[in-house]
C-alpha cells in the first residue's frame, strides 16, 4: 500500500529523531521490519520486484510502514537487462552484481538484498555507510563489506540481514522465509502480537491509502 500523505514523513527521516528511535524497543524494530517484508511479499506473490527499495520510499503512518515509489518496479517477464538501470537508485541498497556483471538482470532476490540493508538500518537508526564517497562504496560492496551489527542485535535477526545482503543472491532467503523468521521472532518478545499477510485484494480504511492492486496495474 501507498500513502498519499504520510504524517510520519519516510523511514530515514523517522529514524533521523533520536529521541523517537531511542523509545523504540526490539519488538518495534522488528515489526517495522515485518511491515516492510508484508509489503514485499504482496509485490513479489504478484511476480512484481520493486528495484529501488530504500529507507526514502518506505512511509511511515501512524507507526506503520509501507513501501512507497514504485517507478522502477517491473513484472518480472517485463524486466530487461540494462546496466544503466540497474545503478539507478541508492548505491548503498544495491547489490554488488549491478557493479560487477553488464547486463545484469535484476529479479526477486535483488529485493531481498536491499531488504537486508533496510532490516540493518532499522537497527542503527542511521543509513548505511553514512559520509561514504559513491564510487569506493561500490568496491567495497562488491567485496562483500557490509555495515557492522550494532550491539545488543538479537542473533537470529542480525543471521537474517546477513542472510539477505549476501553476496551471492543463491545465498539469500526469499521473502516467505522472510517473514516466518521475523514472525517467529516477534512472538519472543510479545506473544500478543499477532501478524497478518496483508490481502492483494483487502481495501483500505482510510482515504489517504490506494489500493496495491492499482499500483500493480499501472506497472
Amino acid at each position: 500500500l501507498v500513502l498519499e500523505y504520510a504524517n510520519g514523513g519516510n523511514l530515514r527521516e523517522y529514524l533521523s529523531n533520536k529521541e523517537r528511535f531511542g523509545s523504540l524497543r526490539w519488538k518495534d524494530k522488528i515489526q517495522m521490519a515485518l511491515d516492510i517484508t508484508c509489503g514485499l511479499k504482496c509485490l513479489h506473490s504478484k511476480e512484481i520486484i520493486h528495484r529501488d527499495l530504500h529507507s526514502k520510499n518506505i512511509l511511515v503512518n501512524d507507526g506503520k510502514l509501507l513501501i512507497a515509489d514504485f517507478g522502477l518496479s517491473k513484472k518480472l517477464n517485463d524486466v530487461t537487462s540494462n546496466s544503466i538501470a540497474n545503478n539507478m537508485g541508492m548505491i548503498e541498497y544495491i547489490e554488488p552484481q549491478c557493479f560487477e556483471i553488464d547486463n545484469y538482470k535484476k529479479d526477486k532476490r535483488s529485493d531481498i538484498y536491499s531488504l537486508g540493508v533496510l532490516l540493518w538500518e532499522i537497527t542503527s537508526g542511521q543509513p548505511p555507510f553514512l559520509n561514504s564517497n559513491i564510487y569506493p562504496l561500490t568496491s567495497r560492496i562488491s567485496k562483500n563489506i557490509r555495515e557492522q551489527p550494532i550491539e545488543d542485535t538479537p542473533p537470529e535477526y542480525q543471521k537474517l540481514y546477513q542472510e539477505c545482503w549476501n553476496g551471492d543472491p543463491e545465498l539469500r532467503p526469499n521473502i516467505v522465509q522472510v517473514y516466518e523468521i521475523l514472525n517467529q521472532l516477534i512472538s519472543k518478545f510479545n506473544d500478543d502480537v499477532v501478524v497478518e499477510i496483508p490481502s492483494i485484494n483487502d481495501k483500505p480504511n482510510t482515504s489517504d491509502i490506494y489500493n496495491l492492486d492499482d499500483m500493480i496495474n499501472s506497472i
